[in-house]
């Protein structure tokens, strides 16, 4: 079994190209992101896809990540991504399907879908009311993937004033999300790292 500290090495080896490194890292969280997935979308198609979206997307864009890049968040966020992106493409094919069809029955799990949908788009609502530099780092963290360390780097302040950035961040949309109603369907995703 690989520990987190091999994912250090398993990327260096995959920015090198290195298939073994692809597979090593493909058996250490295949199954992490079609769980992920399959816990949203409740459709195994669907959740199967986005484990073969995630991984073909890591392997074309290995050559462009950083060594220190965190590849456990990396992960996790194109697979949250690719679950929205889907999401918003059933709610496209609803909104199609409504405008053509005088009456149509939503199933239980289209119905939660949709709502998933809407929860998702009042986090984003969220993230945009952080004030700009906070936003900056969050979103550096979240969707890139980087380190504090590297977040530093990049924006040219110390590590200190990043972690804090995140600490505030986090305790923001902690405390916003919660009043939302949203921290026991968010939580897992935002603040599981």
């Amino acid at each position: 079994m690989l520990s987190p500290n091999d994912d250090q090495k398993l990327l260096k080896n995959l920015i090198k190209g290195d298939v073994i490194a692809f597979e090593d890292i493909y058996k250490k969280y295949n199954k992490k992101v079609y769980i992920f997935s399959l816990r949203y979308l409740k459709n195994k198609e669907d959740a199967e896809g986005i484990v073969q979206e995630v991984f073909s997307k890591l392997w074309e864009n290995c050559k462009k990540m950083h060594k220190t890049s965190n590849l456990n968040a990396w992960i996790f966020t194109v697979s949250f991504n690719a679950v929205r992106k889907r999401f918003r493409k059933l709610s496209a094919e609803k909104r199609h399907i409504e405008r053509y069809s005088a009456s149509i029955d939503l199933s239980k799990e289209e119905i939660s879908q949709i709502e998933y949908l809407d929860l998702l788009n009042k986090a984003t609502h969220l993230i945009e009311k952080l004030p700009p530099r906070q936003k900056e780092v969050f979103l550096l963290q979240k969707e890139k993937g980087l380190s504090s360390s590297e977040i530093a780097e990049e924006l040219k302040i110390s590590k200190k004033t990043v972690e804090n950035h995140l600490n505030r961040a986090r305790a923001f949309l902690k405390k916003a999300m919660y009043e939302e109603g949203l921290l026991s369907l968010l939580f897992y995703w935002f603040f599981d790292s």
